[in-house]
């Protein structure tokens, strides 16, 4: 199996105020050509797809298309997995989750602290028998793993963070394990 791991490509990103739309199109083209190319069977998209939790029209655009190029049956890859990164907005990244399930991109924009399992991607072959696991553990972000509390001092916030992003990333391997 041949996996390809990537991330933060940041689209939509201007570079002293230039937009770099042409230079996106030219990374996604080559990366789609690269695919096919090395026949991936496994594209891991691992946080900051955007570059703002609101993106423009136009990346959004290459985005999509991007996805739908890389899903299209000339191409060998059979498993697109997006993780949110601290740039990107989960619920944007979710929203059309479902629907790009069907191309076989699963995502994950956002952790769920009462539901680990949703981290833990199970990925199937043509004859529907598992071949990889992929622990998809996206941007922890401080109110998904710990509850403030009043009087809490610096220290104690730090101590929380850390604890809760050990047994929270300790939860999904065990899950993964079980599978």
């Amino acid at each position: 199996m041949n996996l390809l791991h990537t991330s933060d490509w940041h689209l939509g990103r201007a570079l002293y105020g230039r937009k770099r739309y042409e230079e996106f199109a030219a990374f996604l083209d080559w990366l789609a050509d690269t695919i096919e190319r090395e026949r991936i069977d496994v594209l891991l998209v691992a946080g900051d797809v955007f570059d703002t939790s609101a993106p423009s029209n136009r990346a959004q655009g290459l985005y999509y298309r991007f996805l739908c190029r890389v899903a299209d049956t000339a191409c060998p890859c059979r498993h697109v997995v997006v993780v949110a990164g601290n740039h990107d907005q989960p619920s944007f990244l979710n929203a059309p989750r479902e629907l790009l399930k069907e191309l076989h991109v699963h995502v994950v924009g956002s952790s769920t602290p009462d539901h680990p399992e949703d981290e833990v991607l199970v990925l199937r072959n043509a004859q529907d028998a598992p071949e990889l696991i992929v622990c998809a553990v996206p941007y922890l972000r401080d109110r998904d793993i710990r509850t403030a509390e009043a009087g809490e001092s610096i220290e104690d916030k730090e101590r929380k963070l850390v604890e809760g992003i050990r047994d929270h990333y300790a939860a999904v391997a065990a899950l993964a394990e079980e599978q």
